[in-house]
């Protein structure tokens, strides 16, 4: 289970985390991280967007306890 970051600080903008899963789907990639400040899509809020390493997050989806980042690159 991801550590879910947002939740104790909001603001966090900088992060370690260990990629515990990555794979393609279809286009794009998913990364599946130990702990993530990134706030998946949720309730009517839009998912936080930004950088792991070089790979653009583009999408945060939650599903079934998992946190899935998709990204523009492996």
């Amino acid at each position: 289970m991801t550590e879910k970051l947002y939740y104790s600080d909001a603001y966090t903008k900088e992060f370690e985390a260990t990629v515990l899963e990555s794979y393609a789907d279809g286009q794009r990639y998913v990364a599946i991280l130990d702990r993530t400040a990134f706030f998946p899509e949720e309730g009517g809020q839009s998912a936080d967007t930004g950088y792991i390493g070089d790979s653009r997050v583009t999408d945060v989806k939650e599903k079934n306890g998992v946190i899935r980042h998709y990204t523009d690159t492996p």
